[in-house]
C-alpha cells in the first residue's frame, strides 16, 4: 500500500481495454502490486487529473444506474473490489466498441485511495493510453562503448491523462452536490486539447457534467449585469446600486451563493425569484459554486460597462470619473447617458475567440 503525503492508494487493478485487438477484454484476477514508484506514479496522475483546469464536477445520470452501482459496491465493500472493477472494464469495453470515432485502446487501472490520513475512501477511474518509448542501452564495441537506443512498446504515460473519474462515496454526494470528478478531453489538431462529450461520459460513466468555475463565474457576473441593465428601472435606486457593488464583492468570497446574493441585493421576493430563474435559464445551473481565482482577479482590476447596441467597454477603476478616461451622465428628462472617453489611442481591434 502507498503511503505518500496528501494521497493513500489502497488497492489497485489494471485490465487491459484493447477492443481493436480483442474481442473482450483482458482481465486480472488479482490486485496489481503497489511499490513506492508505482504508487507515486498513479498518486500524481489522480492530483494532476482531479485538478486539471478541464476537470468537471458531474453526476450520475438516472442513478442508480449500472456504473454508479458498481463503483457503490466497490466503496461499500472492499472485498468486492477485483469482482466489480471487472464488471467496470466490461462497461467500458462495451461503450469503446459501441463508440463513434477513433477510440484508442488502453489500460483501465482501478484504484481506492484516501485523502489527508481520513479513512473516507474514493474510487478512481484512469484509462491510460499506452505509448511506444525508448530506452538507452550500453553496448561495448571492441574496446568502446556506445548507446543504444531500443524502442520499448506499450509504456504506459507519463503526460496527462485524457480520460479518468474520480466517485464520491455515497454519504458525501448530497452535501457536495455533485457525484464524481471527470476529465474527458481528447486531442485535436496540432495537438490541442479540448473537452468533449464523448462515449467515455455518456456511454460509460453514464452522467451529466457541470460548468466550470471559471464559466460559473462568467456567467453569474455577464447575466446579472445583463438582468440588471434590464430592470434597473423597475428597481429602487437603493437596490439598483447595491446590487452593482455586491455582485463583484460576492466572488471575492470562497463561495457565492446566488440565492444569498439575491436576497441581500433585492428587497422584492418575486423580483428576487425572477432574477434567480433569469440567471438558471441563461445556464448558472448550480445557485452555489466556488469562483474561480483568475477571473476574481480580473474583475478586481477593471471595471466593466455594457450598453446599447453590444457596447461594452473595460477600464481601471481610477481612469473613470469626470476629466478622466471615462466619465458617464444621465439625462433624466430623456433617460440617456452621455459617455464622454478621452484618450490619446483609439485604435480597431478584433477579440480572439475564447
Amino acid at each position: 500500500m502507498d503511503n505518500l503525503p496528501g494521497i493513500t492508494i489502497r488497492k489497485m487493478i489494471v485490465h487491459k481495454v484493447d477492443h481493436k485487438h480483442n474481442r473482450v477484454p483482458i482481465l486480472s484476477d488479482l490486485e496489481s502490486p503497489i511499490t513506492e514508484e508505482v504508487g507515486s506514479f498513479i498518486r500524481q496522475h489522480i492530483i494532476s487529473a482531479r485538478e486539471h483546469k478541464r476537470a468537471r464536477k458531474a453526476t450520475f445520470i438516472n442513478a442508480p444506474n449500472q456504473i454508479s452501482t458498481l463503483c457503490d459496491a466497490i466503496l461499500t465493500n472492499n472485498n468486492a473490489f477485483v469482482e466489480r472493477s471487472k464488471d467496470i472494464a466490461n462497461q467500458l469495453f462495451q461503450a469503446m466498441v459501441s463508440g463513434r470515432g477513433n477510440i484508442d485502446p488502453g489500460d483501465l487501472v482501478v484504484c481506492i485511495y484516501s485523502e489527508n490520513g481520513i479513512d473516507t475512501q474514493y474510487l478512481a477511474l484512469l484509462k491510460m493510453e499506452p505509448e511506444d518509448g525508448f530506452v538507452g542501452k550500453r553496448e561495448k564495441v571492441g574496446n568502446m562503448t556506445r548507446v543504444v537506443l531500443e524502442r520499448v512498446a506499450d509504456v504506459l504515460p507519463i503526460k496527462e491523462l485524457q480520460k479518468c473519474a474520480f466517485i464520491l462515496p455515497v454519504n458525501l454526494r448530497q452535501e457536495r452536490r455533485y457525484d464524481l470528478i471527470i476529465l474527458d478531453q481528447q486531442t485535436g489538431r496540432f495537438g490541442i486539447r479540448r473537452p468533449v462529450a464523448s462515449f467515455f461520459q455518456s456511454g460509460f460513466l453514464q452522467c451529466r457534467t457541470g460548468l466550470h468555475p471559471k464559466e460559473q463565474t462568467r456567467l453569474f457576473i455577464y447575466q446579472s449585469q445583463a438582468w440588471l441593465n434590464q430592470r434597473k428601472d423597475d428597481l429602487p435606486p437603493e437596490d439598483v446600486e447595491r446590487f452593482k457593488q455586491r455582485t463583484t464583492e460576492i466572488i471575492q468570497t470562497n463561495v457565492v451563493d446566488v440565492t444569498a446574493f439575491a436576497q441581500e441585493t433585492i428587497s422584492d421576493p418575486a423580483i428576487q425569484d425572477e432574477y434567480i430563474s433569469y440567471v438558471q435559464g441563461k445556464g448558472l445551473e448550480d445557485l452555489t459554486f466556488e469562483p474561480d481565482p483568475q477571473e476574481r482577479d480580473k474583475w478586481m482590476n477593471y471595471l466593466y460597462f455594457r450598453g446599447d447596441d453590444d457596447l461594452e467597454v473595460r477600464i481601471r477603476p481610477g481612469a473613470v470619473g469626470e476629466g478622466l478616461t471615462l466619465f458617464a451622465r444621465r439625462d433624466e428628462a430623456t433617460n440617456t447617458y452621455t459617455v464622454t472617453i478621452r484618450t490619446t489611442v483609439w485604435e480597431e481591434f478584433r477579440k480572439r475567440s475564447r
